[in-house]
């Protein structure tokens, strides 16, 4: 079994989902409660579960993705 390291280690695909939950996290520990994605689209509940998460933290800031 040969394993190809080049492809191994090439950037995995973009996941705006994830994304989205990052950036609700960086924004509560910013302080901008202001979301920029359209009211009930999965990106936006994507952020507003990041946010929720960093404000349920103890330590949002040490632990800011």
């Amino acid at each position: 079994m040969r394993l190809d390291l080049m492809a191994l280690l090439a950037p995995a695909p973009r996941n705006p989902e994830w994304e989205a939950e990052k950036l609700g996290w960086r924004c509560f520990v910013f302080g901008n409660a202001n979301p920029s994605y359209r009211r009930g689209s999965r990106l936006r509940a994507a952020w507003q579960r990041g946010y929720d998460a960093a404000a349920r933290s103890e330590r949002p800031d040490l632990y800011m993705l």
